[in-house]
């Protein structure tokens, strides 16, 4: 089975796809030519957006706290490295990078309408209750855009990515993390990959599509590495929820198959096969 899907890829801007499988209702394609995996046809623009107005968008599941401020605390600190004073995040939901941001003395304003934000914006930060393309820029006043777990979401990744240059100075860099479609987790799972979930998720990128993507938006990658979010606990988590169920012996077998994947999963993610890309890219100069 190989439809041509109503839209062309939004990593690449291939027209040809072929079948990958159905989730929720909706068709998975593969781009013919970066291998990206995306819905076949686009959900309608109410539906989406009432995804990300839900009261429990963005909210944390539990246990997750910490992981999430560790990972917004290592990502602030990139950013500081490569000079940066002045940040912008898309999709800031409760404002775990915000409040990593602004600990090390940088300044930072979030853009997101989701309910979550309003944790942020009483915690003293500037949040911006709109979309990125309704923001107009006055003045391109930024030294990095962030935009974790986002492009996956907007129909229109490209156009998302050239709106966000608008906000950068010369020089300016772009932070962004998506889940992979090329990495290990997602080949091996399918349909069963957790990012797959339209329509919350419309595209899941392949290495080669999000170059595409970010050469399209004319941004050059100067940091690209490859992560998991698995430790012991998530991968005892996941190996009951596919295969060993909640039994005793199923949970004292998920326990020791943690132990011993550990590693192996730290060894994939260096080879850039994990579940998600990390990347850091310039703007170039106009």
């Amino acid at each position: 089975m190989s439809p041509t899907p109503a839209r062309a890829c939004p990593a690449c801007g291939h027209q040809r796809a072929r079948f990958a499988f159905a989730s929720a209702g909706f068709v998975h394609v593969r781009c013919v030519r970066c291998d990206t995996l995306f819905v076949a046809e686009l959900p309608p623009p109410d539906q989406v957006e009432a995804t990300y107005l839900a009261p429990d968008y963005h909210s944390t599941a539990e246990g997750q706290e910490q992981r999430m401020r560790s990972e917004a605390d290592a990502r602030a600190r990139v950013l500081r490295k490569f000079g940066c004073r002045d940040v912008l995040e898309i999709g800031c939901g409760p404002g775990h990078f915000l409040d990593a941001v602004r600990e090390l003395g940088m300044r930072v304003e979030g853009v997101d309408r989701a309910r979550t934000a309003a944790a942020a914006r009483a915690r003293g930060h500037t949040i911006h209750d709109c979309w990125l393309q309704d923001l107009a820029p006055v003045a391109a006043r930024f030294d990095a855009v962030a935009m974790w777990e986002v492009i996956e979401h907007v129909p229109d990744p490209k156009a998302m990515l050239i709106s966000a240059r608008q906000w950068l100075r010369p020089g300016g860099f772009l932070a962004l993390s998506t889940p992979s479609s090329s990495g290990i987790p997602a080949r091996a799972l399918g349909a069963r990959f957790p990012m797959v979930c339209p329509p919350d998720h419309l595209a899941l990128f392949s290495r080669r599509g999000l170059t595409a993507l970010l050469a399209a938006a004319r941004f050059d990658p100067v940091r690209w590495t490859s992560f998991s979010g698995l430790g012991r606990e998530q991968l005892r988590r996941g190996f009951q929820r596919f295969g060993l169920g909640s039994s005793l012996p199923g949970r004292a077998l998920a326990r020791g198959l943690a132990v011993a994947a550990e590693l192996p999963v730290q060894l994939m993610d260096r080879a850039g096969l994990g579940s998600a890309f990390e990347v850091y890219a310039v703007a170039a100069r106009d």
